[in-house]
């Protein structure tokens, strides 16, 4: 069967790590890391699927029967199915189940196995028996740092991934700031940009965020409400858009009726001049502690230090927060082929709340931005 190129690189990245780790074979049970080494992803919400991978051997994906035809579009490696819907016995195949169908399949795969890795934060207990039945005295070995970290370098077919979720998020911009007028509410706004989505990618479109306005803006975030929306007062719209579960996340603030006061303006300014001094310091070496303390002294050097009270900005990927993080304890390293965020923010009662967040490649030759809705207000 053919693969495809990303999978298929990221598969052999993992077994160069169980090379390196001394481990003879690996057992990969989250949804988001079998996707992310074979490129299958279910529609299913109930399918426990897991992916085996003996050194020096094909991998083996163990699926539910009626998601075959999926995963074989992707997945060049061995696929053996279980009946996960059978209309005479069971229309849910649950974990114990399956971790039962995999036990024979285990004994013969992993025969002669003595370490074997696994992405222990997702391993349910069922197939963590199934495999102790199954070859007896194996050693389990923790690898989901490992592949935490394999995830901060985005392949080719990653980043087109986010780049689309940043083109839908570009594209929402472009609605919501037409959409703060006096007298709709929150949920209202948010309403209308989702079904536009829905209606542009064509089918279920993940949208959500942060959608707050007016006293509700110092609050940082939060859901859109019924609250109804004035004149003057500012609107922090920051947007998760995901296409096949790779995020953008980002965030514009906009003043309702489009006459932002100058309290607003000064802290608007401000919070660009802080993103844009971010920016210079998105470079291979750059810790994220060094990225914070850059966003923070430029708030610190005109006496907004305390109005800004969270992280300046984070890794994302396959989740919406994923390292590297920028925050004051921080010690990861930016790197070439990471996908971040800056996001800072002040947020003064009596004035308003205003965060502006874009997204943005790590290349050696300096951060390429992945976001171009406009910023003003």
């Amino acid at each position: 069967m053919p693969w495809a190129k990303g999978p298929q690189a990221r598969t052999q990245q993992l077994e160069s790590l169980l090379r390196n780790r001394g481990l003879d074979g690996a057992v990969i049970s989250g949804k988001k890391e079998v996707y992310y080494f074979t490129g299958f992803l279910t529609a299913r919400l109930m399918l426990p699927t897991y992916l085996f991978l003996r050194v020096g051997r094909e991998p083996v994906l163990l699926t539910g029967s009626t998601d075959r035809g999926i995963a074989s579009a992707s997945f060049g490696g061995d696929i053996v199915t279980f009946e996960n819907y059978k209309l005479e016995e069971r229309m849910i195949a649950y974990p114990g189940f399956v971790a039962a169908e995999a036990e024979a399949l285990v004994k013969e795969y992993f025969s002669g196995a003595r370490r074997v890795g696994a992405d222990a934060w997702n391993l349910p207990y069922s197939l963590y028996q199934a495999l102790v039945r199954a070859i007896g005295s194996v050693e389990l070995t923790d690898i989901s740092q490992d592949i935490l970290a394999m995830r901060m370098i985005k392949h080719q077919d990653e980043l087109e991934l986010i780049q689309r979720s940043c083109e839908l998020a570009d594209r929402a911009y472009n609605m919501a700031k037409s959409l703060v007028t006096p007298g709709r509410t929150e949920v209202e706004v948010y309403s209308e940009i989702h079904k536009e989505l829905s209606r542009l990618v064509g089918t279920f479109q993940y949208f959500a965020g942060d959608f707050v306005s007016g006293e509700r803006s110092v609050d940082v975030g939060g859901p859109p409400t019924p609250r109804t929306i004035k004149e003057g007062e500012p609107f922090i719209f920051d947007l998760w858009v995901t296409t096949r579960e790779y995020w953008s996340d980002t965030c514009r603030t906009y003043v309702v009726g489009g006459r932002p006061s100058e309290g607003l303006r000064r802290l608007h300014s401000t919070v660009l001049r802080a993103l844009e001094r971010g920016m210079e310091k998105l470079r291979p070496g750059v810790s994220g502690a060094q990225v914070y303390s850059t966003i923070r002294e430029t708030f610190k050097e005109v006496g907004y230090g305390e109005y800004f009270p969270h992280h300046a900005g984070h890794g994302i990927g396959l989740d919406g927060q994923e390292p590297p993080f920028f925050i004051p304890g921080s010690t990861d390293a930016l790197k070439p082929g990471m996908v971040v965020t800056l996001e800072p923010g002040l947020y003064i009662p009596g004035i308003g709340g205003v965060r502006v967040e874009n997204n943005f490649l790590v290349t050696e030759e300096g951060p390429k931005i992945l976001t171009f809705a406009p910023t003003d207000l």
